[in-house]
């Protein structure tokens, strides 16, 4: 297909958050007839509970995009203004919503899912905190076809990382580069018509869940690997939290240290100083490298050390 023919193509991209950025920044610099995006719709934030816009809409507004918010996507309105615009493409990014098999298919040419996971590792709605959880060795993104199930159909490409200790902020950013380098790449063979989808092996499948903030509660009698792995998982959000004299206390840095200490129990400090505060664990010891106090800002933990006498203390 010649290039301006496939430039004649409009396109509509589905995201919501900041990983859903630069594969939008990427398409839009290919110069596609048309680009709309559809979104979360506002939502009230804040003390004061205004209506916020999530960034892919800021984004969208700041560069004058058409941008649709229906609560539902697949209600039967927003169906109707799909099948008159005749769209060529739905693009999705960590929309978060289910396409109906009727919404896909107002799309000529096809669909495609921007998924930051080596599918069928990781189906679901964490996938990247899910692989820092489980200690995965690597990690990626896949692009694969929309099927009314969720993340089970068909894989176009996959490309792969390593996993070097990242927390989820730091691995969903080089994600997000990533997924933009692969999406621009592809998109030429794709309305060529050229490429090929593999389906997935079901007996490989693993899911992530919906993430609550009761989760990310250190567990003291887990092994330190584990609770390190907790606390990457979910930084920047709902950010590892445990207490101490009864007071909420948040853990944003961490790092394991394997040398276990005799006569201790978990989650007793056993030393605070300018490196850290490290903590006993049911395996092996911890070094808290950042944390945030009830009713304060994020700080090193070794500034929280030199404000309060820890050592003896217990988390709970």
């Amino acid at each position: 297909m010649p290039k301006s023919k496939q430039l004649d193509k409009s396109i509509v991209y589905a995201g919501s958050d900041a990983f859903s950025l630069q594969p939008l920044k990427k398409i839009l610099k290919l110069k596609y007839k048309s680009v709309s995006v559809l979104t979360r719709p506002p939502k009230r934030q804040g003390r004061g509970m205004r209506l916020k816009n999530n960034s892919l809409a800021d984004f969208a507004l700041q560069n004058n995009l058409e941008i649709h918010t229906p609560e539902n996507p697949n209600e039967d309105g927003f169906l109707t203004q799909l099948i008159e615009k005749k769209p060529d493409v739905l693009i999705s990014c960590a929309y978060g919503k289910i396409m109906s098999k009727a919404l896909l298919e107002c799309f000529q040419v096809g669909n495609i899912n921007i998924h930051p996971s080596l599918l069928p590792r990781w189906r679901g709605p964490s996938p990247i905190e899910s692989s820092i959880l489980q200690g995965d060795n690597k990690t990626g993104v896949s692009l694969m076809q929309m099927t009314e199930e969720l993340d089970a159909g068909p894989v176009y490409e996959q490309r792969s990382i390593q996993l070097a200790g990242e927390n989820a902020k730091i691995l969903s950013e080089k994600l997000s580069f990533l997924a933009a380098d692969m999406i621009e790449e592809f998109l030429p063979s794709f309305f060529e018509g050229t490429v090929k989808a593999e389906q997935q092996d079901e007996r490989l499948v693993t899911h992530s869940k919906i993430i609550k903030k009761e989760h990310a509660r250190v567990d003291w009698n887990e092994a330190s690997e584990a609770i390190d792995n907790k606390i990457k998982a979910y930084y920047p959000w709902p950010v590892a939290h445990t207490y101490l004299d009864e007071k909420y206390l948040r853990i944003w840095d961490s790092e394991v240290l394997m040398e276990d200490e005799e006569g201790s129990d978990p989650g007793e400090i056993m030393e605070a100083g300018n490196e850290g505060v490290i903590v006993k664990c049911k395996k092996g010891k911890i070094m808290l490298k950042g944390v945030q106090p009830e009713g304060k800002k994020e700080m090193l933990a070794a500034d929280f050390a030199r404000g309060n006498k820890l050592e003896g203390k217990r988390f709970s």
